[in-house]
Formats: structure tokens, C-alpha cells, sequence
């Protein structure tokens, strides 16, 4: 049952008829009806509903006829439980979706950036509606944008656009707001193939002039000076935090009177959302607390800085203030060109060196192979150092925060040929099986022409550790691999029970257990049996 009503409202008014807030000196109390009708029904799950509708009555009749029917459709299973949804535009479900992402934990920057990328997707392919969203449109939109010969995107940045809005979609179909992703056969593309900023590694020899040049350095560059920029590179290499990490870091966050020196990272500020405590190299830990001590005594303070154990008299104050982050960038390459001339300028008096170390690429931005160096680039000399010191690739991964092992091993370990040379020569000389029939047969005591010289180097490797030794049944009798004791027949007959002798063909055989023939098996005068594996 429905029914259709107008309800009874109370307002006040003054003198002159004006409608005013309760209490207000002089009102008069008015009851009247209201001007909007509203609507009892019950809905789809048996329960009484209110609706207001509007103030014409046959217009409102109508719509609450039509709720009723609604509802009973509902009740019986027969409705598309999207159908509100389709109706509204799709710009008000992109806000919704970006404030699902900051009540998920998203920050402020990531979710704006993931809704800035949908929003430039859905104008460009004049999307209003949920139906509207069809992935080819999608598809010819990156493309195009990949082709634009003035600002194309690179393939990697295309599949951030697409990774936005397919995560918009999978959001849609998560919130019951359309019941299938029309976006998920899209597939990425392989970035490997339009690199357009390759990061390299920078070698010792850099990172020494690079941290040199920024202690000498006068400027203040965004914020810190010389000195504190030295630090700043020298944390992030020898830790491997990332630009953003490194500005949330205090003094609290440093522990240096543990037996293992830490810094600690707040999940706020990790981008993997969790909270981090890193171990510290001893040589940072030393640099550390002289440079603790010195800005201690710029500042005039008279508190302790060594005694970092997070405690409550820790200061609070950024390590590295600013708005470096924004830049780190061209503050980088800006020390790193220092470096450089300063490097150049050793070599004025040598006309052949100057020409040299003006063709070098040490110390550039870019080197001949386009690979870029910048701040980040300071992540990817501390993964490649551990790899290029022989670091677990498992440890490798913890000490770099990353989800997946591929990810620090093929995009963040650079390794060059002086590395590639070292694991070559760790791998063992590979013995012939000439090497091997020599040493058996004890021809090596002989003198070697040149020809055979690498046979007589090879067997003068100790036995065990080219062959395989001979399995022992008995425990208590040793044979080295090299003797064969030698068993007749009729020995065999009295050790194994045989009542009669097999004839003997081209070559001796031997027997095994029983009447079963084995192969390479030698007995002993006890019965004993052993098994020699000089084929291997």
C-alpha cells in the first residue's frame, strides 16, 4: 500500500507576517501544511519508506507509483541493480573514486595524480556516462599521444595513463556501481623498448669528487647549503632512501648509540606504507655524529644530540628542510657540473690530459649512451654496490624496500664489465676427459710435450675433487678410486653361493648379487662390494 500526504509544518513569524527562528522576541507560532507531498510505501525488503516528491500533486502521484512498481520489481528479482548508477555523470564518480583512494591510505599527491590521469582520459574521449567507456577509444587516445611528434609520451608513461584508468574501472566494478571492467583485455606495452630516461650508476671516483665539490660549495641551492648537501648525498647512497624519505628525516629518526646503529622511516613517509628501520654503514655512523656535533654547535645548543635513541628531548626539525624535493634534480646536476670543472680544471697545465678529460663523460649528466644521471640516480649506486660486492640478492631486495626481486636486480643493479670479468673468473677450470684418463691411468709422471701441458696442470688436482669416490657397502674397508682388486671366478663362486662359473666371453665379467650380472662391480675376499663411478 502508498499513500500520498502532505505534512504538517510549524514555523514562526513576525508582525509583518516574515518567517523567523525560533524564539525570536515578539513571534508568532503558525501551523500549516506543507507545500511538498511526500510518499509512503514499502520497499523492495518489506519495510516502510518516506520519499519527498514535489508540490504538484499528479506529478507526485506519479513518481510514487512509480517507486512502488520499482520496488516490487525488486522484491521479485527483476531490476538492474545499476541502473542509478548509469544515470549519473562520470565526473562525479571520478571525485568519488579519488576520495576512495585518499579513505584507502593514497596520499594527497598520488591520488590527485591517478585523477588527473583519468580526468585528461575521459575529456579527451568524451566520456559522460558509464556506458560510454569503451576501451578501444582508450586505446587510440595513447596511441595518439605516443605519436605526437612535439610532446609524445613514452611508452612507460602511457601505461601509467592506462594503469589510472583501468584502476578507475576495477574501482567501479569493486563499489557495485557496473557490473563488468569493459578496459581489462587492454594490456601494457614493453617499455624496455622507449627508454627515454635511462638512469646509470655513478662509480666511486664520482661519488667522491661529486660529495667534495658540494662541501666546498658557497651556494645555497633550494634551501640547504654546501655542507648539508654532502650529507644529503651521502645518506641517500649509502642507504638507498628516496628524495621524498629523505626530507621527512629528524634527528629522532637516528639511532647511533645501539650496538647496531639504525634509522628509522615513517610508514607515513615509505612508499611502501609501512615503517622501516634501516641498518647504517659504520663510516656513516662516524660521519653522522661529527656532523650532529657541528650543527650542534652552530645552533648554540647545549643539549646532546649524540644520545639518539628516539627519546622525547630528540629534536623534531627536518634534517634537510626546504623544498629541495620539488628540484632534487637540477640541484644535483648543479654540484655534479662543479664537480666536473673542478676535475677538468686539474688537468689545465696538460694539454693532451685537458683534451682527454674534455671528451670524458665522468661526472656528465648524460654519457654517451644517454643514460641519465640525477638524485635518484644515488638509489641506484647504492643497489648496484651491494650486487657488485656480492650481496644476496634476497638481502639486496630488504635493504632496497622492494616488493619484487626482479625489480632489484634488472632495473636497479647496473653492473659493468670489471664486474662481469670478476664472476667469470670465480667459475672453476673445466677438466677434459683426457685430463681425467691421464690421471687414471698414472701417465702424467711422464714428461708432457707443450701439447699436453694443460693435462698434466689439470690431474695435479686432488682426486676428490674431480670424481666422483667409490660407495662403500662396509664402513671399515677404504680403497681409493684408482685400485681394483682383483677376484677369480672361482672366489666369486665361494663369496656369492654360484654353483656353477658362467662361461667367459671376449671380455672378463663380473658378477653381481645372485645370478644377475652388473656392470663395474668389484668384490672383495669378504663378499664385500664396491661400486666405482669413474665414468662421471
Amino acid at each position: 500500500m502508498s499513500s500520498l500526504y502532505r505534512p504538517t509544518v510549524i514555523r514562526y513569524t513576525d508582525s509583518k507576517g516574515r518567517q523567523v527562528p525560533k524564539g525570536t522576541p515578539g513571534a508568532k507560532r503558525v501551523r500549516e501544511k506543507s507545500k511538498t507531498f511526500r510518499g509512503r510505501y514499502r520497499g523492495a525488503d518489506g519495510k516502510p519508506c518516506t520519499v519527498s516528491l514535489c508540490d504538484d500533486q499528479d506529478a507526485s502521484e506519479t513518481m510514487l507509483s512509480e517507486l512502488v512498481k520499482r520496488a516490487r520489481r525488486e522484491a521479485a528479482g527483476d531490476i538492474d541493480p545499476f541502473e542509478d548508477h548509469r544515470k549519473r555523470p562520470l565526473a562525479d564518480h571520478l571525485e568519488e573514486f579519488e576520495a576512495a583512494l585518499l579513505a584507502k591510505g593514497a596520499t594527497a599527491k598520488q591520488a590527485t595524480q591517478v585523477a588527473a590521469r583519468c580526468r585528461k582520459i575521459i575529456e579527451a574521449c568524451q566520456f559522460k556516462r558509464l556506458a560510454d567507456l569503451s576501451p578501444s577509444a582508450v586505446a587510440t587516445f595513447l596511441r595518439e599521444r605516443r605519436d605526437d611528434a612535439k610532446h609524445g609520451l613514452s611508452i612507460q608513461t602511457s601505461n601509467h595513463y592506462l594503469a589510472a584508468i583501468k584502476t578507475f574501472a576495477n574501482w567501479l566494478v569493486k563499489d557495485r556501481r557496473m557490473p563488468t571492467n569493459p578496459l581489462t583485455h587492454l594490456a601494457k606495452l614493453n617499455a624496455k623498448v622507449d627508454i627515454r630516461h635511462e638512469r646509470r650508476a655513478l662509480t666511486s671516483d664520482e661519488l667522491a669528487r661529486l660529495i667534495q665539490a658540494a662541501e666546498q660549495s658557497k651556494k645555497i641551492l633550494r634551501g640547504l647549503d654546501g655542507s648539508t648537501r654532502a650529507m644529503l648525498y651521502r645518506i641517500a647512497v649509502m642507504t638507498g632512501l628516496r628524495a621524498s624519505e629523505l626530507a621527512s628525516l629528524t634527528p629522532a629518526s637516528f639511532d647511533l648509540t645501539a650496538d647496531t646503529p639504525t634509522v628509522t622511516l615513517e610508514a607515513g613517509y615509505s612508499k611502501r606504507r609501512r615503517t622501516d628501520i634501516l641498518p647504517l654503514h659504520s663510516d656513516l655512523v662516524a660521519r653522522l655524529r661529527q656532523w650532529f656535533s657541528e650543527r650542534e654547535r652552530s645552533q648554540d645548543d647545549q643539549r646532546a644530540i649524540l644520545s639518539l635513541n628516539r627519546s622525547a628531548g630528540a629534536k623534531r626539525e627536518r634534517l634537510f628542510p626546504g623544498t629541495w624535493t620539488e628540484k632534487a634534480a637540477p640541484m644535483f646536476r648543479k654540484d655534479l657540473e662543479a664537480a666536473r670543472r673542478v676535475w677538468q680544471k686539474e688537468a689545465e697545465n696538460n694539454a693532451a690530459e685537458t683534451e682527454r678529460r674534455s671528451e670524458s663523460t665522468l661526472l656528465c649528466p648524460v654519457d654517451d649512451a644517454g643514460r641519465v644521471a640525477d638524485f635518484h640516480s644515488l638509489r641506484h649506486t647504492f643497489i648496484s654496490n651491494l650486487a657488485a660486492s656480492g650481496v644476496h640478492p634476497k638481502v639486496a631486495q630488504q635493504l632496497a624496500r622492494h616488493s619484487t626481486i626482479t625489480l632489484t636486480m634488472d632495473r636497479y643493479s647496473h653492473l659493468g664489465l670489471i664486474d662481469m670479468t670478476a664472476g667469470l673468473s670465480a667459475l672453476p677450470n673445466i677438466t677434459t676427459p683426457d685430463a681425467q684418463q691421464c690421471r687414471a691411468t698414472g701417465t702424467t709422471d711422464q714428461t708432457p710435450s707443450d701439447a699436453d701441458f694443460s693435462c698434466r696442470a689439470s690431474c695435479n688436482v686432488p682426486v676428490q675433487l674431480n670424481r666422483f669416490q667409490p660407495f662403500l657397502t662396509v664402513a671399515d674397508t677404504e680403497l681409493t678410486s684408482n685400485e681394483k682388486p682383483h677376484v677369480s671366478p672361482r672366489e666369486t663362486q665361494e663369496n656369492t653361493g654360484n654353483e656353477a662359473v658362467p662361461p667367459t666371453g671376449v671380455e672378463p665379467v663380473t658378477y653381481g648379487l645372485g645370478n644377475r650380472r652388473s656392470i663395474q662391480l668389484s668384490y672383495g675376499s669378504e663378499g664385500r662390494f664396491y661400486r666405482h663411478f669413474s665414468h662421471f
